[in-house]
């Protein structure tokens, strides 16, 4: 004869067992998943904040190379500002040869954006200076790469499949223009090009 089986209910009808806790290493993955999130978010919302407060306007630019096999097709951007002037930088030694490379390679540069009076949203570059413009004056901070080449990391644009001739076509005629936003520290964003 068996024995009927007596749940615990019904030998104490208050009784109620605990809620099944979560395994430690069901905690450090959801700990570790919401870790990557925030940084993740924190990256986004950076991004965002850094150009919350923008000077918006178009820059003239010349194409370079219209084809990349890995990331597809884009726009490489040469800009008038880009070069060093004939005469060099003011406070860099020169000429620049290897003995002084360490003088001049990789120095923050900057370049006054000075808005064109008939069409106050488009830009031409001042000289490149050492020392960043007055607070509050637009301008872009790049790096001297060569001695004939400073960089502004607005160098590149991707474009739809098939549009890079185009650009490429306009940018000889001088009629490309970038549409770029700049922070209050120089830093720049290429957000679209524009055939004019």
């Amino acid at each position: 004869m068996s024995t009927p089986e007596v749940t615990p209910a019904a030998v104490d009808p208050d009784f109620n067992p605990p809620p099944p806790r979560a395994s430690r290493t069901s905690t450090l993955l959801i700990a570790a998943a919401a870790f990557q999130f925030a940084i993740l978010a924190w990256m986004i919302v950076g991004t965002m904040l850094m150009f919350r407060v923008t000077t918006s306007g178009y820059v003239q630019v010349v194409p370079v190379d219209p084809r990349d096999l890995f990331t597809g097709e884009y726009v490489t951007l040469s800009y008038a500002f880009s070069r060093v002037p004939p005469g060099g930088i003011a406070g860099l030694p020169g000429p620049y040869t290897y003995e002084n490379l360490q003088d001049w390679q990789g120095r923050p540069v900057y370049v006054e954006l000075i808005p064109d009076p008939a069409r106050p949203d488009h830009f031409t570059g001042g000289p490149p200076s050492l020392t960043p413009p007055a607070e509050g004056v637009p301008h872009l901070q790049g790096t001297l790469e060569t001695p004939a080449e400073i960089t502004f990391g607005i160098e590149r644009f991707h474009v739809q499949e098939g549009e890079g001739r185009a650009y490429e076509d306009a940018a000889r005629e001088r009629k490309l223009w970038a549409r770029i936003d700049v922070t209050r520290h120089g830093w720049a964003m290429v957000k679209g090009l524009a055939i004019e």
